[in-house]
């Protein structure tokens, strides 16, 4: 997989910062601009207990599952040998049923592989998605203490945070409705 995406977009995002943090102050000064605010979620789950914890817990659940695909795959492959080296020994019948068993687990084996991302995103969902919530909570509280009009996770590259004044898109749906594309 190429890391061109993820770089070019990080490297737009910090370019952005890098240029909003410079002009923003006096862009402050004379139009009451609301500062952004950044967070690093990356930082906060090798520093922050609770994080790192259930980081590590995710992880070794994708090594379980990823540890059960190869235990299945293993034994899929030592059955479809064991049909090959037998096949001229064994009877019709005798083929047939390990012919049967085999495509049995064959299938077993795609329903499970199938449930995997589901299984993946409901770990995810359990043990990492409670951190993330709390995340955003604290810094949607910061940001409407503070007064900041957004609040970025600079490792995910998302917002956490936009103030509901600085957000655009009701006046980009109206001009688009009005036909004004500029």
């Amino acid at each position: 997989m190429s890391t061109f995406p993820k770089t070019y977009a990080a490297t737009t995002a910090l370019t952005l910062l890098v240029v909003f943090a410079v002009l923003a102050p006096a862009a402050a000064e004379a139009a009451d601009v609301k500062p952004i605010g950044v967070i690093d979620s990356e930082r906060i789950v090798q520093e922050y207990g609770a994080a790192k914890d259930a980081q590590t817990q995710y992880q070794k659940f994708l090594q379980e599952l990823e540890q059960d695909i190869a235990d299945r795959e293993k034994e899929l492959q030592r059955i479809a040998e064991e049909i090959e080296s037998q096949r001229m020994l064994l009877g019709e019948d005798a083929l047939r049923v390990k012919m049967d068993e085999f495509e049995s687990m064959k299938a077993d084996y795609f329903s499970f592989r199938e449930t995997i991302e589901t299984r993946a995103e409901n770990e995810y969902k359990e043990k990492i998605q409670p951190i993330i919530d709390q995340v955003k909570l604290i810094a949607e509280r910061v940001g409407k203490e503070e007064g900041y009009g957004i609040i970025i996770d600079t490792a995910a590259l998302t917002t956490v945070y936009i103030d509901d004044d600085i957000d655009l898109t009701d006046r980009v749906l109206a001009a688009l409705v009005r036909g004004v594309e500029d």
